[in-house]
């Protein structure tokens, strides 16, 4: 078979789009939390590393394929040292900064080395050896037929198959590895290679920490002896060649990468080195722990209801406990009060505790947004002094932006803050704030100089409420939640409760913004109003829509927060994830609203979900104006879309596989193209004949098949990129590579669609931008385009969502599955009628691309029966 062409193709193809010789994009979401770089092994191919890969694609996982181009580079490498050294020096700065090297037996080597390069350039990576050691004895060269047969057997074993190989000649063996010469032989001169270098190497001493992963039945070496960092042994049964093809292996690794966590039944050895590193997975059972036993009480209910009544004590003292327990910040440094788990895992602890009715606006303000500013941009002062009472749940924090006349134009406030010596005087006044009753400290916006461009001379400080001069005053509104107006007169600021230089406000306010716009604190609470409403009405099943829209949501808010500390996070990143959950969270209160008349006269309901019904009724009106009114957020994305349009589109499929989008785009148009069908936007099966044909002969039809049935084995969201591009380039669905019908059909199906979507909205944003209405670009038009630019904010929720599905499981839920359909039709049809109402009559005549898209988009958008496999209407 033709196997190993096809999969020497499809790498190719991916590694080139990084633009530095060997290294490949092996999964690159939206928003990365961390950065992996996998070394390969002694064969240079990745494939042995592809199914821990699929286990991480939250990260950003990168890794060297290996080439006679960098592993020769005018003579062959020495030594593991030099060959780091040139793949480190072809990284130029094209490379991100990495967290995590790690690498399986001789890439162990390789990347303990360039982890030592990296740290001389000030990048200081944790390691993860798998498997891999120095040698105990004096390199001999094999006889070439030695080489032969131990190359074939590497290559197979990696892949999963046991047994023994015999070959008695370069033909057999590429014949046994389903290999053409060409190929075989490069891959072949390369493990030769290799096999030297492993064989007379000596690591470089460091200092970086290792966690060091040993199968039982393998061969160890002490890396104690290698590093002044601290090292972590973990062993995990089999042999080397176990570590990465079974699941239980993996699952166990991928613990250990994601979270430090020793598996069930590892034996652990810790280092005598200096390092700390992070705890995350030791931490995050113990906390999850702590915080169901806490929430599991009458004490806690009876907290949570006074808290819903606005009892300030009873606010104090329930968070007061949540810092006791460090459930508060436990992704902070140890110094602030945390505990160095992920973000991830303090997003899912304030999910989970916000769950049980406790004010979420309060940890919001407190943590979210003040908390995490000064964490990013506070002096070192503000950080000792404040940070830690937060932490504890000690005190609490507002943010004081809008004033009289200035509600949402933050560059018009007149409060003014003047120099005195080392000290500043702030007079002003400030409305619509948010528990500033019950806060000891407030983020505050003022204007330090001179009047001019309104968008210079703001400058942010942490005020202390209780300083003299402080005026807070209660004000009444139809929500529970306080509101308050607060005034400055003379009050004095220390410079050290500045937030940045003097003046430059304006700039950290756009981080500010994007740190209170991810929308966890909407989705939260959209599940609570959710989940109160089927209590009531005794239907469960009854809003599959809204639930799958709130779904929705929450996907995109928790990828929202994994960006919102980057330092080079902007209002844009997180203006699509607070208009979409915002306006979710809001369809949520209206449903109570459509309702209430009833509901407000039952008698028989349970104290905290009457309490939750009157939230949703009373709090859902300002969601879509708080952090930014919806309409701020739409000009927003539509500025960064008018400059950026085709990239923004082509982001929603590239999170399926990057490189793997691009090749398939920059293959699949020019065939499908050169069919001709009349009129344009008929079915045209000779084009969908051609597109398979291409898909084939470059192996894309194998991308979802397991390795040991002869496939590449990356999973459905592989296959979910192939049908996305077929979409987004506007031609018939040619990749069908199961039943029709079942779960995975259903989501491949649904990535088409979603590429469907995304290429009208590209054909329309387009043509806006270059045709002219009375002297003025369609584009500049706020009320043609808005409902475009929601319909886009939508496509990306949808291909978020869809992304998690594909990426989660191998048997979709079925229930989960529909309910995103449902989502995916309604967002769908919005689109389409926005995009045909931007393009106007050219849209519907038989020559436009957009009648293309129109037609195909009515073909495919109704929902697939999961037992028939036939669309419903």
């Amino acid at each position: 078979m033709d196997y190993g062409k096809r999969l020497s193709t499809y790498l190719g193809a991916r590694s080139t789009a990084t633009g530095v010789p060997g290294l490949v994009e092996m999964s690159r979401p939206a928003h990365a939390e961390r950065v992996l770089l996998f070394a390969h092994p002694v064969g240079g191919s990745l494939l042995a590393l592809q199914p821990l890969v699929r286990r991480l694609l939250d990260h950003r996982c990168v890794g060297l394929e290996a080439s006679l181009e960098v592993l020769v580079d005018g003579e062959p490498a020495p030594s593991m040292q030099e060959l780091a050294r040139r793949y480190v020096a072809s990284f130029g700065d094209r490379c991100p900064d990495i967290d995590v090297v790690c690498g399986w037996s001789f890439g162990g080597g390789l990347a303990w080395e360039i982890g030592c390069l990296l740290a001389r350039r000030g990048v200081r990576p944790k390691v993860v050896l798998l498997d891999s050691t120095w040698p105990f004895r004096a390199y001999k060269e094999p006889r070439p037929s030695e080489q032969l047969q131990e190359f074939v057997g590497d290559a197979l074993r990696s892949g999963g198959q046991n047994g023994e190989w015999l070959v008695d000649s370069p033909a057999a063996a590429a014949e046994a590895l389903g290999m053409d010469m060409e190929t075989f032989s490069e891959r072949f001169e390369i493990f030769v290679h290799n096999s030297r270098i492993i064989g007379t190497w000596s690591p470089t001493p460091g200092d970086l920490d290792i966690v060091s992963i040993r199968a039982t039945q393998s061969s160890r070496s002490d890396w104690r002896e290698m590093t002044t960092g601290d090292v972590d042994f973990q062993e995990l049964p089999g042999g080397h060649y176990d570590l990465l093809n079974g699941p239980e292996n993996l699952a166990a690794i991928e613990k250990i990468i994601r979270y430090g966590l020793p598996a069930a039944g590892t034996v652990a050895e810790t280092g005598t080195g200096t390092g700390t590193g992070t705890d995350d997975g030791n931490a995050a059972p113990d906390l999850f722990a702590s915080l169901a036993e806490l929430t599991d009480t009458a004490r806690w209910r009876d907290l949570v209801i006074r808290s819903r009544r606005m009892d300030g004590k009873a606010i104090a003292e329930a968070y007061r406990e949540l810092g006791r327990r460090g459930l508060l910040t436990p992704d902070w440094p140890r110094e602030f009060g945390g505990s160095g788990t992920s973000t991830r895992v303090s997003v899912e602890l304030f999910e989970r505790f916000i769950a049980t009715g406790l004010p979420d606006l309060v940890y919001a303000l407190t943590v979210q947004i003040v908390g995490y500013f000064v964490l990013k941009s506070g002096s070192d002062r503000l950080k000792r002094e404040l940070l830690p009472r937060i932490s504890r749940g000690e005190e609490f924090a507002t943010v004081l932006y809008s004033e009289p006349g200035a509600g949402s134009d933050l560059a018009a406030l007149r409060t003014r803050a003047e120099r005195r010596g080392d000290r500043y005087v702030v007079n002003g006044v400030k409305v619509f704030s948010i528990y500033s009753d019950i806060s000891g400290s407030a983020l505050v916006a003022a204007r330090t100089g001179a009047d001019g461009n309104k968008y210079d001379g703001i400058t942010l400080f942490v005020v202390d409420l209780a300083a003299p001069g402080v005026t807070v005053e209660l004000v009444d509104t139809i929500q529970p939640e306080r509101m308050c107006r607060v005034t400055l007169r003379d009050v004095e600021v220390e410079s050290w409760r500045r937030i940045g230089a003097d003046g430059r406000g304006w700039g950290l306010l756009d981080g500010a913004l994007a740190i209170e716009r991810t929308g966890i604190d909407h989705v939260v609470r959209a599940a609570r109003w959710l989940t109160a409403l089927r209590t009531a009405t005794g239907r469960p099943d009854d809003l599959p829509l809204l639930e799958g829209q709130v779904e929705c949501a929450t996907t995109v808010a928790r990828a929202a927060t994994e960006v919102f500390l980057r330092p080079d996070v902007a209002a844009t990143d997180t203006a699509v994830a607070k208009l979409y959950t915002s306006e979710t969270c809001q369809q949520v209160g209206h449903e109570v609203l459509r309702r209430w008349r009833t509901l407000a006269d039952r008698t028989d309901l349970d104290e905290l979900v009457r309490e939750e019904l009157y939230s949703g009724l009373t709090e859902s009106p300002g969601l879509t104006l708080s952090a930014g009114s919806s309409e701020i957020m739409l000009s927003t994305i539509k500025v960064d879309l008018g400059e950026e349009y085709s990239r923004r589109c082509r982001d929603i499929p590239r999170r399926f596989g990057a490189e793997l989008v691009d090749t398939l785009v920059e293959v699949l148009e020019p065939v499908g193209a050169g069919v001709r069908a009349q009129p344009l936007f008929a079915s045209s099966p000779t084009r969908r004949t051609a597109l398979a044909e291409t898909l084939a002969e470059l192996g894309f039809d194998r991308v979802e098949r397991p390795e040991d049935e002869g496939g590449l084995g990356l999973g459905l969201t592989a296959g979910c990129a192939i049908t996305l591009s077929l979409g987004y380039l506007g031609y018939e669905n040619a990749y069908r590579p199961g039943p029709t019908g079942s779960g995975e059909d259903r989501v491949r199906h649904a990535a088409y669609v979603l590429g469907l979507g995304v290429g009208l909205f590209r054909t329309a944003w387009e043509y806006a931008s270059g045709r002219e209405q009375f002297g003025r670009r369609l584009v500049d038009l706020d009320a043609l385009m808005f409902p475009l630019v929601r319909s886009y904010a939508e496509m990306y929720a949808v291909g978020t969502r869809l992304h998690e599905i594909a990426n989660t499981a191998t048997q979709p839920d079925q229930g989960a599955l529909r309910r995103f359909e449902l989502v995916q039709q309604d967002a769908m049809v919005r689109l389409v009628r926005a995009a045909m109402q931007v393009m106007g009559a050219r849209g519907i005549t038989e020559w436009s691309v957009a009648s293309r898209f129109y037609m195909r988009c009515a073909e495919n958008i109704g929902l697939l029966d999961p037992l028939s496999g036939e669309e419903k209407c």
